[in-house]
């Protein structure tokens, strides 16, 4: 039974930090995959040839962690061709995938006549992702079932992933009390998911070489909106781990300036130590980012996760600091870990 949704671009670092803890996790955790925008190095529109290479791309990253273990794959961010998603991504994975589409009643509706194909052929069913920028009214309710109606895909078959998004705590917990309460009693989903993310979309107000604690708010959300809208035993926790919902690198095409940066999850907040910029400073600012969480008493040790593990042998320089990428897979592996047993 699926305990733990995770929301994560379909990124190499991010992949891999599932991957770590993959193995140990069995059916108890699943992913939301998002495939990210395709980034240019001009303002120019890709073409045909890089657009295909981004999705086959995507396709080989999440191969290893959509061939055995349940998910799903959003492309809300490159589907303006659903055909070519199709024969780019999801031929890509052949027979062996045990990934599901995403779609939703506001999506195109050649994507979601190819999601509910797609659903169809593989037999892993189908997503329905509702954001929070479509408040569950008597009219969402109303476009969902209309969407149901021109499906082939069963509602036995259907996982609702319902995505309160950046977690704004008031705005938050209205609507996902009202989206549980609406949409989770309509049919007899499969699984119900509630997702935020209280993870924040800037570092630019923290100081640099400190530890900075900000507030995990996911957990909390989840509990409560379970106990107003009396769904707590079948609504599932999703998060979107040590990323910002609205990550710019994943939405946007615009320059992005990358930090160096350590970000760990304690059971109530998240701990980030912000460095300088990677263009400038490197990795060798690395060594001593990392020292400042491993010498401090919430840091769970050398062999809590993959995660932990890589943090220890950097501070002790027993392992060389690796690029960005490399700390965003160890802040995802010990973020997962830390809250599978949370749920536990």
């Amino acid at each position: 039974m699926i305990r733990y949704v995770a929301a994560l671009p379909a990124k190499r670092g991010d992949v891999r930090g599932f991957e770590d803890v993959a193995a140990d996790v069995g059916s108890q955790m699943a992913a939301l995959w998002t495939v990210p925008v395709l980034r240019t190095p001009t303002a120019a529109q890709p073409s045909m040839r890089e657009r295909i290479k981004h999705l086959t791309q995507a396709a080989n990253r999440l191969r290893v962690v959509g061939s055995s273990r349940r998910c799903w794959i959003d492309t809300q961010h490159v589907e303006d061709d659903p055909e070519m998603v199709g024969d780019a991504l999801w031929g890509a994975f052949g027979l062996f995938t045990t990934a599901a589409p995403i779609t939703s009643p506001w999506r195109a509706p050649r994507q979601q006549a190819l999601a509910d194909e797609l659903a169809q052929s593989t037999g892993n069913g189908l997503g329905l992702r509702i954001e929070l920028a479509h408040t569950p009214t008597g009219v969402a309710v109303e476009q969902v079932e209309q969407l149901l109606a021109r499906l082939k895909t069963a509602p036995e078959e259907t996982d609702l992933l319902l995505d309160a998004g950046a977690l704004e705590p008031e705005q938050a917990m209205q609507w996902a009390v009202q989206a549980v309460s609406l949409l989770g009693a309509l049919r007899p989903w499969r699984t119900l998911v509630l997702l935020s993310g209280a993870f924040p979309a800037s570092l630019q107000q923290l100081e640099r070489d400190l530890l900075n604690p900000l507030p995990r708010r996911e957990l909390t959300l989840w509990q409560k909106v379970g106990e107003r809208s009396r769904m707590g035993e079948r609504l599932v926790f999703g998060d979107y781990s040590v990323v910002h919902p609205g990550k710019p690198s994943q939405r946007t095409t615009g320059p992005v300036t990358i930090l160096g940066r350590v970000l760990y999850s304690t059971a109530e907040d998240y701990l980030v130590i912000k460095g300088r910029n990677m263009a400038v400073y490197g990795t060798a600012q690395m060594a001593a980012l990392v020292s400042r969480l491993t010498s401090d008493p919430h840091f769970r040790g050398h062999g809590f996760s993959e995660g932990e593990r890589y943090l220890a042998d950097c501070a002790a320089g027993q392992e060389a600091a690796g690029p960005p990428e490399r700390f965003i897979r160890a802040g995802h592996t010990q973020h997962l870990t830390q809250t599978l047993r949370q749920l536990g």
